[in-house]
């Protein structure tokens, strides 16, 4: 029993950043599907990311199979989350890391192509989880299944050159003006200056 929780705690580390990373990823697709047709920029890029990171997922995935092959089946709770079976950890489900709908829409409907403030930070904890989550498997699995560690360190590259392309089409990205609104008004009412609450809303977006 001992060595059972000796090894299943380090999966319990790397399963809060998958729940996190799946929870921020989801989000970010909500509010680029809201503002984005298919066929723009940012949600192909929010695809690549995706993508980037499933070796990482199928990484995590194949160390908690080699648990349960030692130690048997197990049910149990991790991270506020109940998994019926070890190979349930890390996979993508929305009844279990989602907090806002799926959502779709019909050919030909218009978008606004503007982000909303909430839509710009959920796509900026998308790139901050998936950094977190990618650096928790390597770490894991450095430990675990070293002869995994350079593929690995391939694909969170693609990661990242990806969160640089993100961060360049957000640069082009108009921010909803209603949003920049509020956050003036509140950062005058905190005291701050029109013109250095300005410039803390051009640093912000």
């Amino acid at each position: 029993m001992h060595q059972f929780i000796e090894d299943l705690a380090p999966l319990q580390h790397v399963h809060a950043t998958f729940a996190e990373w799946e929870r921020a990823r989801h989000r970010a697709d909500f509010f680029a599907t809201c503002a984005f047709p298919d066929s723009h920029p940012v949600r192909r890029i929010l695809a690549d990311m995706g993508h980037d990171l499933l070796e990482h997922r199928y990484a995590a995935d194949e160390v908690i199979r080699e648990v349960a092959r030692r130690h048997g089946d197990f049910r149990t709770w991790v991270n506020g989350f109940f998994f019926e079976h070890p190979k349930d950890w890390f996979q993508p489900r929305g009844d279990k890391y989602w907090d806002c709908p799926a959502i779709s829409f019909g050919r030909g409907v218009k978008r606004s192509h503007t982000l909303r403030l909430a839509g710009l930070g959920s796509l900026r904890a998308m790139e901050t989880g998936g950094k977190r989550f990618a650096e928790a498997v390597a770490h894991l699995v450095e430990q675990t299944r070293p002869k995994s560690k350079p593929n690995l360190v391939k694909k969170q590259k693609l990661f990242e050159k990806d969160c640089r392309r993100l961060d360049r089409q957000l640069g082009r990205t108009q921010v909803d003006r209603r949003d920049r609104l509020n956050v003036l008004l509140c950062l005058r009412r905190g005291g701050l200056p029109t013109t250095a609450g300005t410039l803390v809303l051009r640093f912000l977006v």
